[in-house]
């Protein structure tokens, strides 16, 4: 009862907004600081996804080439990790509040609605892509928008960039993305040319 007073604004607006206005914005920095013990040097960040779980609040999951690591910011924040191997159904459907995603481990289900559709559709297949699994209600093979695919990219890579700097330093998509980020603060007068000594 404590976490629906602390989260009511949030939770207000997801119920008046028919969606979760939260689910396509960028990783706070909180969220990345706690997930960056939990990466080994060889995971490569592939896509995550933000919603709400049931009775633990603000959720991420994120996807790596090893592992998806469930992220919980409610009212008992921390960090769970499952081998990719582990997961033996992943599915997705749209739902009241966006997308749902659900995850089928052995002896458990695991569950995250309140998922933006781009987010969704990308972190369904980068589950299903290294276990071999077939998604049942195929939104796994929804085409997505140039603009909805382009966004969640730009946002796995600034995660993948904050969380992992030394990896994202190698990666193409991570310079696409600090030169966009240059680029516009350049335009709008928040970075100046470096001065003559």
């Amino acid at each position: 009862m404590l976490d629906f007073f602390r989260n009511y604004s949030e939770q207000l607006e997801i119920l008046i907004e028919g969606s979760n206005p939260y689910a396509s914005q960028l990783l706070r920095h909180a969220d990345v600081d706690l997930l960056r013990n939990h990466l080994q040097r060889d995971e490569r960040i592939t896509a995550y996804a933000t919603g709400r779980s049931v009775g633990m609040g603000r959720t991420i999951w994120v996807v790596t080439t090893q592992s998806l690591l469930v992220v919980q910011t409610g009212k008992r924040p921390g960090v769970r990790k499952f081998a990719l191997a582990s997961i033996e159904q992943a599915d997705a459907e749209k739902g009241r509040y966006g997308h749902a995603l659900s995850a089928q481990l052995a002896g458990s289900r695991l569950g995250l609605y309140g998922v933006a559709q781009g987010f969704a559709v990308l972190t369904l297949r980068a589950l299903g892509r290294p276990a071999g699994l077939e998604t049942t209600h195929g939104i796994g093979q929804t085409p997505l928008s140039e603009e909805a695919q382009a966004h969640a990219q730009h946002a796995f890579a600034d995660l993948a960039l904050r969380a992992q700097p030394l990896l994202a330093q190698s990666n193409a998509e991570a310079r696409q993305l600090l030169q966009q980020t240059a680029d516009r603060a350049r335009s709008e007068g928040q970075q100046r040319a470096p001065e003559a000594a």
